[in-house]
């Protein structure tokens, strides 16, 4: 096996094979990871003409003077042997690179588990991916539950699509997430597409989630970016109250309940004491009065927001066989139109058409009791029928034992 460097077009096009390709691994996201400063190199392990090994490989400055290595998400390969052979030749080509480590997070889910967390007895897993890493020389980083910022996630939530339709994947929903999302449908809520100029939308909103969760929103640039590199496999969607369609939607249930109201009582004037009519003038009466509140209510938005009023937004990515919903926000003074349960429908039902297999919540914090960090995220995702994956961790490679001991040391890394 030799080591050849590809061009980016080459590298995607060989890596469309794998069924399990993650965006992270893509030549979209090497072009994003280059305009952050990375240097990106696509090399392939190839016996004669054959690709048999191949990664995206982002090098970056380290301690002034060296640098270090990163492969998202890990190579691609076809068996294991290839692997090894490739990362003789990878930690080579590094040391001259001047690398004083490499370090790779495989796409590869560690154990199974089930929508709570839990590990399924009997299940399946992948402690031979570990071993594998181990036996190349890899350190591996401790198996962490809660949220790292420095790394990509490690815990996701994922619902598998393959072979349902939209009918039976909303059937297994669970009682409460139906009727979130039916209430949603019926307050009128809209989804729409945003365009590369209408992105400040969606960073308003995750601003305003990164306020009230206490975290750091990403600008403004960030997003851009997403369009930019990735084309049209970034896509942000966006959830709003059409005001307009809602006053109408209102006046029209009121004209109803009227109509009720004066039914029941012509009946009543027929039969005073029908027990059937007292019981529908009761209720239609409740109804209106309701309606009436919710009128004043939203005329009260039409005054302040006019046509439109903005509550959910987010950003997916389509690439392989998954929908990556990235990141969200909302507007949680309007919770009780339930947006995100419409948002998230639309793009699970968006996905169903397209074809992907898997739609992937992605991360949650791995912990999973109630007075957890991160709890109420991952029951949103499992609210959708999503499964807990848990990947197989981080795996790093010194190129440099002295050098890396140092840094190790300086940075409170435990392996």
């Amino acid at each position: 096996m030799n080591l050849k460097r590809l061009a980016p077009q080459d590298y995607e096009t060989w890596i469309e094979k794998f069924e399990n390709r993650n965006f992270l691994q893509s030549s979209y996201e090497g072009d994003k990871m280059k305009k952050d400063g990375w240097d990106i190199h696509y090399l392939a392990g190839m016996n004669e003409n054959t690709i048999c090994v191949c990664a995206m490989v982002a090098i970056k400055p380290l301690m002034k003077f060296f640098r270090y290595a990163y492969i998202p998400r890990g190579p691609f390969y076809t068996n294991q042997e290839d692997l090894k052979e490739y990362y003789e030749l990878l930690k080579a080509y590094l040391k001259k690179e001047k690398c004083v480590y490499l370090e790779t997070d495989p796409y590869i889910p560690l154990r199974q588990r089930d929508e709570n967390g839990q590990i399924v007895s009997d299940g399946w897993n992948h402690w031979d991916v570990v071993d594998l890493y181990k036996d190349m020389g890899f350190l591996h980083l401790p198996l962490t539950q809660g949220y790292d910022m420095t790394r990509q996630c490690r815990w996701m939530s994922v619902l598998y699509l393959e072979d349902q339709t939209k009918e039976q994947v909303f059937k297994a929903f669970p009682s409460k997430t139906r009727q979130n999302i039916k209430n949603a449908l019926k307050y009128n809520i809209e989804i729409r597409k945003l365009k590369k100029e209408e992105l400040s939308i969606l960073q308003d909103l995750v601003s305003m989630t990164g306020e009230r969760r206490n975290f750091s929103a990403l600008s403004l640039e960030y997003y851009q970016e997403q369009y930019e590199c990735f084309k049209d496999k970034a896509q942000a969607y966006y959830a709003y109250l059409d005001i307009d369609a809602y006053v109408e939607n209102i006046h029209q249930s009121i004209e109803k309940e009227k109509q009720v109201i004066e039914q029941a009582q012509e009946r009543l004037q027929e039969n005073p004491h029908s027990k059937n009519s007292q019981n529908r003038l009761h209720t239609a009466t409740l109804h209106l009065e309701s309606l009436y509140k919710r009128q004043e209510e939203a005329a009260l938005l039409q005054k302040e927001h006019g046509h439109e009023l903005g509550l959910a937004a987010a950003m997916f990515i389509f690439y392989g066989k998954e929908v990556v919903y990235l990141m969200s926000g909302s507007n949680d003074a309007y919770k009780k139109f339930k947006a995100p349960y419409a948002l998230q429908w639309a793009m699970i039902q968006k996905a169903i058409e397209q074809g992907y297999t898997e739609y992937n919540f992605y991360g949650i914090s791995g912990l999973f009791e109630p007075d957890q960090d991160g709890y109420g995220v991952f029951d949103f995702k499992r609210g959708f029928n999503a499964v807990v994956v848990e990947l197989v961790g981080n795996f790093i490679l010194p190129l440099n034992t002295m050098l890396f001991n140092v840094y190790k040391k300086k940075n409170h890394i435990q392996v």
